[in-house]
């Protein structure tokens, strides 16, 4: 296909193009910007390929660098149609509220966001729902200052250039049957899937009274490519849609995080043990839940037992605890008990001031009084704005190990303007215990009576926050991290909240990491952990497989009982068996050495395949483990565990993975000498846990316009799918690094975690993969060409060379077209290191020549 920007001629390309704008301009399209290259095109179909790599370390284990390597990102030079049709704001003809028999004008800007001039052909008939009647829908050339009806069959317009708009707007009538609260939504164009903006494929999509598309200028026609375009005919849809009434609603959120854990050092009892729990309140001021709702300040409710109006947070004291200290009120608001039994709701029972025998209280809370119609009472919305509180939970004397406490937290209020009743329950990040997923949410079931996504009434059973059971919990669902993030393994368990669970049991024997034996995880002190990370050779690109050298860790364990212990240890079976690849081979070293165990891991089964050294007096087998004897009161020991991966192990930091591997090691005193943990009181885990790299590198792009033509399609999208810019346009490259290793839990202690540090990225457009700093095509350019002062990291410092080899340093105002005089290589140093969890991003431009 030949390139509109081949020019042969200038003196006659100059008349040609004032000729074509002067014939644009007396149709009334108006020429927003032609985005022509001046300099030589880089040839349509050229690819450029961009890959990043990295190089960083693990603190614990200095000196040894850990390769990383990107995805690869390419992009390929094309001539394409392109449209897109964007809604504006629907307009009521008379300027007032939208009433019965008003006349609402429903805008739409359609634009030419090809490379190549295009005719468009407007539609008919709009998609409308709600209760609306459409007029004839109207064209203008003029920037909306005059309108044309459209004719019947539609309307083919001039050729357009390319970033050329056109106007379009369709009339629709209020019908008298409208409600308070009802949506009136227009579509023009129909695409599949619906509202696709830009660029949607026509073909098997075909509509020609509802569709508004591409048609391509005949060959010849001023300013045409000689062809088809590549990507055919194009469509677009947009949709806008005005509300009779605002939906008021209130969007609160209620959240719940275990703090401080005090077992009081008392090995063996719980009754002295003491938790804390914190919880905060959000109010939030935008709508995430896709249902069109202007979101609204909290305001208070009745509260049996207190006087006028109040805002009501409450939490039920779980069972086998008590309250164990008086709670403090942030300011404005006030600590509430109650001791009404916990079948009865939190809205339901009878609540007050005055502090009772705290054994006796069954739900604590906290009020903010509110008067109805003074906003300056209510609780504003505000995303940033968390309203915290914590209480203190101690066990009840009697209880016996092991006890699980499960609990959430409650919030009550209304919605100010309609009164409408607002329930949350801790455990998500959704709000008044909507459904679903962020811009694609429900509200709870059987609390929206009018079926406009908006509840107006509570559920008919509400429910009461008090967990007594596993069948209760399950039902329930459990918020899996701890963190509000909801239930993980069971995402349908619970329309509403989740309950934060954590276990307490008697502590006979402490194993954990090294010189940690009494670690605390994210649940308890089962689940803590050591990671470490095993080499990855370099240029590993994502979805490959390799097989890494062992791994080896070295654990603590120690004896909190009386009497001198023997202690035996045996590889466990994941929480989730399919973390840990089949074929693994773990081994379990003790006692200087003297005594090992072999196992491999297949299908959720651990199979004894070697052993050395004796454990009283016979030879160390599957039913007679390593052991480690004599371990005196309160004493410790040191052994170790080496983790072999399989062959064809992938990385960590491949999306869809994202975790290490995971080996948990029970320690446990076999007092009926059949060699198994399972049957045993005194037991304990710790997790090691093998990540084959942990800092992620994805790298993504997108096409920014420049000076070339409008982006097409979802290129102006960043993502790590292909792009095809056209010369003039801007490549934004954008390296995300993230550090995916298990986080230190909020509420755990001494686990081993993996920072990042020493981390160094390098982007060389001059080494195979990439080829962004070449001249592929031959045409005396290279393809792209730095853009002054683009390179950013703000937790990083950037280096910049040129050359090929790109040895000579530069700077970040460099640019040229050719490897001398342009950027041809990035070196990011990351400042500091990156913690677990944590993500940085490196970014740079590139101009298409």
């Amino acid at each position: 296909m030949k390139s509109r920007y081949q020019i042969k001629k200038p003196k006659n390309c100059i008349f040609r193009n004032t000729l074509v704008v002067t014939v644009f301009l007396a149709n009334g399209f108006f020429l927003v910007s032609p985005g022509l290259a001046q300099t030589t095109p880089t040839a349509a179909g050229s690819t450029i390929d961009n890959q990043a790599t990295a190089t960083y370390e693990d603190p614990n284990n200095p000196n040894v660098p850990i390769n990383s390597t990107s995805n690869t990102v390419t992009v390929t030079i094309a001539e394409v149609a392109g449209i897109s049709v964007v809604a504006g704001t629907p307009e009521d003809s008379n300027g007032g509220s939208v009433q019965t028999g008003d006349i609402i004008y429903f805008p739409f800007t359609i634009t030419n966001v090809g490379n190549d001039p295009t005719k468009f052909q407007i539609p008919t008939q709009s998609g409308i729902t709600g209760p609306g009647t459409q007029s004839t829908i109207q064209y203008s050339t003029d920037g909306g200052t005059t309108w044309t009806n459209v004719p019947n069959g539609g309307f083919t317009t001039p050729s357009i250039p390319v970033n050329g708009t056109i106007q379009v707007r369709v009339p629709v009538t209020v019908n008298s049957s409208v409600t308070s609260g009802q949506t009136i939504k227009v579509t023009l164009g129909e695409t599949n899937p619906a509202d696709t903006a830009t660029n949607s494929p026509r073909t098997g999509s075909v509509n020609d009274a509802r569709d508004i598309y591409t048609v391509d200028n005949a060959d010849g026609t001023p300013e045409e490519v000689t062809g088809t375009p590549a990507n055919g005919v194009v469509e677009g849809s947009a949709s806008a849609s005005i509300t009779i009434n605002p939906k008021n609603y209130s969007l609160a959120t209620i959240f719940k995080t275990r703090g401080t854990y005090d077992n009081k050092n008392t090995f063996g009892d719980i009754t002295d043990d003491t938790i804390n729990y914190n919880l905060s309140l959000q109010v939030r001021s935008t709508d995430n839940t896709g249902q069109n709702i202007t979101p609204s300040a909290l305001a208070g409710s009745d509260v049996p037992g207190l006087a006028g109006k109040n805002i009501l947070v409450s939490d039920a004291i779980p069972p086998g605890t008590q309250l164990a200290v008086a709670p403090t009120a942030p300011s404005g608001w006030t600590v509430v008990y109650s001791t009404t039994a916990v079948s009865t709701s939190a809205n339901a029972a009878t609540w007050t001031t005055t502090a009772p025998t705290l054994s006796t209280v069954t739900r604590v809370g906290f009020i903010k009084p509110t008067t109805d119609g003074n906003p300056a009472t209510y609780l504003a919305a505000a995303d940033a704005q968390l309203t915290s509180f914590s209480i203190q939970l101690k066990v009840k004397n009697g209880e016996t190990p092991p006890l699980t406490i499960a609990n959430i937290a409650q919030v009550f209020g209304k919605t100010p303007e309609t009164d409408a009743p607002v329930l949350d329950e801790s455990g998500d990040q959704n709000p008044s215990n909507f459904n679903g997923i962020s811009g694609n949410m429900t509200p709870p079931s059987n609390t929206d009576t009018n079926g406009d996504g908006v509840p107006d009434q509570l559920p008919p059973t509400v429910p009461d926050g008090y967990i007594n059971n596993q069948t209760d919990l399950e039902t329930t669902g459990t918020d899996t991290a701890g963190n509000n993030t909801g239930d993980s393994n069971n995402t349908t368990a619970n329309s509403g909240g989740e309950a934060n669970v954590f276990t307490l049991d008697a502590v006979l024997l402490l194993n954990g990491p090294n010189g940690s034996p009494g670690a605390v995880g994210p649940s308890n002190n089962n689940d803590d952990f050591t990671n470490k990370s095993s080499d990855v050779p370099a240029n590993t690109t994502p979805g490959s497989t390799f097989d890494p050298d062992p791994v080896t860790f070295t654990n603590t364990i120690r004896n909190t009982g009386n009497q001198p212990a023997n202690i035996s240890l045996l590889p466990t079976l994941p929480a989730n068996p399919n973390d840990l690849l089949n074929d693994t081979v773990v081994t379990i070293s003790a006692n200087n050495g003297t005594t090992s165990a072999a196992y491999k891991y297949n299908n959720g089964v651990f199979t004894f395949i070697s052993g050395s050294g004796k454990v009283g007096g016979n030879s160390v087998s599957a039913t007679n483990p390593v052991r480690i004897d004599g371990v005196t009161s309160n004493g410790t020991a040191n052994y170790t565990v080496t983790i072999d991966l399989p062959t064809d192990t992938p990385l960590s930091t491949d999306p869809g993975i994202e975790h290490g591997f995971p080996v948990p090691i029970t320690a446990f005193i076999d007092t009926d000498g059949d060699g198994l943990a399972v049957d045993e009181r005194a037991t304990n885990i710790t997790i090691n846990r093998v990540y084959t790299g942990f800092l992620q590198l994805i790298k993504q792009s997108r096409v920014l316009k420049g000076t070339g033509p409008a982006v097409q399609g979802t290129d102006g999208t960043l993502s790590t799918t292909p792009k095809k810019p056209a010369p003039g346009n801007i490549i934004e490259y954008v390296i995300q690094y993230k550090n995916i290793s298990e986080q230190q839990p909020a509420s755990g202690s001494n686990n081993v975690i993996l920072n990042a540090s020493q981390v160094v990225i390098t982007e060389d457009g001059t080494v195979t993969p990439n080829n962004w700093a070449k001249d592929n095509d031959g045409n005396a350019a290279i393809d792209t060409s730095h853009i002054s002062g683009s390179a950013q990291d703000s937790g990083g410092t950037i280096t910049f060379f040129s050359g090929n080899p790109a040895t000579t340093s530069a700077t970040n105002t460099t640019s040229g077209t050719t490897v001398t005089t342009d950027v041809t290589k990035y070196v990011d140093t990351v400042n500091s290191n990156v913690p677990p969890g944590t993500t940085g991003t490196f970014t740079f431009q590139r101009k298409v020549n």
